[in-house]
């Protein structure tokens, strides 16, 4: 609480300030009485949050990036691109200040020193030079944070196993492949051959971990039997004693001789018998 004293002496210069020739600083200077000023902090910056298990990205740099920097941060994403090939879209987040290059310059040649052996969800050191036109060059060491993102599948309910992929209202959404790098990304082509193998709740990519490849063959159903050699080729029926999805070797049962024999899924309820 501000002493009544200095009440009173800020009230007299609001009511003759328009002529008084006081200055601000000697009106907010102490006046009797032991009073102490308490410095203002800042409150600390919120952590990033993550909902789910799927971690927010973040929208901006965490450190501000010039428009002249954005040219390099281009490139360096690309040189790190050409060394780590991901499967996604490489995104560096600077954490350090980025060199200035100063306006209009030409963006300079860049050679990537040291960079970690592969990419990580953490805070990663990259040692690299900046070559001019003219060739002076100098070297730079930053921190940076790696994002490789990328579409995946995503259900709008929460799925059981044993449902087909191909019957699901699927949606699309860009994850950050380093913080959930078992993600299934979004390709038509695996959602034919796949189902889902255990539940899987709407809130969270589906992963490998949770769909197998998609049975063709299923048990205890009839299968077309395809045999062939040379210019001869027999067909016929016979019942699958196990499940199988393309490619696997299941166990049909013949129906006339009840006699089983070994056979190679190769479409839905078909199967190839090799001599």
């Amino acid at each position: 609480m501000i002493p009544q004293g200095r009440v009173m002496v800020i009230w007299s210069y609001l009511l003759i300030g328009a002529s008084a020739p006081a200055s601000v600083e000697s009106v907010l200077a102490p006046v009797d009485g032991p009073y102490t000023a308490t410095p203002a902090t800042l409150d600390a910056a919120p952590a990033a949050e993550t909902v789910g298990s799927v971690a927010e990205q973040p929208t901006r740099p965490l450190v501000r990036v010039g428009a002249d920097e954005i040219d390099l941060l281009a490139a360096l994403e690309q040189a790190l691109a050409d060394k780590f090939q991901p499967t996604g879209r490489l995104r560096l987040i600077p954490v350090s200040t980025m060199p200035r290059l100063g306006e209009g310059a030409e963006l300079p040649a860049i050679e990537l020193v040291d960079a970690p052996s592969r990419l990580n969800a953490g805070t990663m050191l990259l040692r690299f030079r900046l070559v001019a036109a003219d060739g002076s060059s100098s070297l730079h060491i930053l921190s940076f944070r790696a994002e490789v993102l990328a579409d995946v599948w995503f259900t709008q309910r929460r799925v059981a196993a044993g449902e087909q992929l191909a019957d699901l209202d699927l949606v699309t959404r860009e994850v950050d492949l380093l913080r959930e790098p078992k993600a299934v990304p979004a390709d038509a082509a695996i959602v034919t051959r796949y189902e889902i193998a255990r539940a899987v709740a709407e809130t969270r990519p589906i992963t490998w971990n949770d769909i197998t490849p998609r049975s063709l063959v299923r048990k205890g159903q009839m299968v077309e039997v395809v045999a062939s050699q040379g210019n001869l080729r027999i067909t016929m029926k016979g019942q699958a004693v196990r499940s199988g999805a393309l490619g696997e070797t299941v166990t049909i049962r013949n129906l006339e001789s009840k006699r089983d024999f070994s056979a190679e899924v190769i479409d839905e309820n078909k199967v190839r018998v090799h001599f």
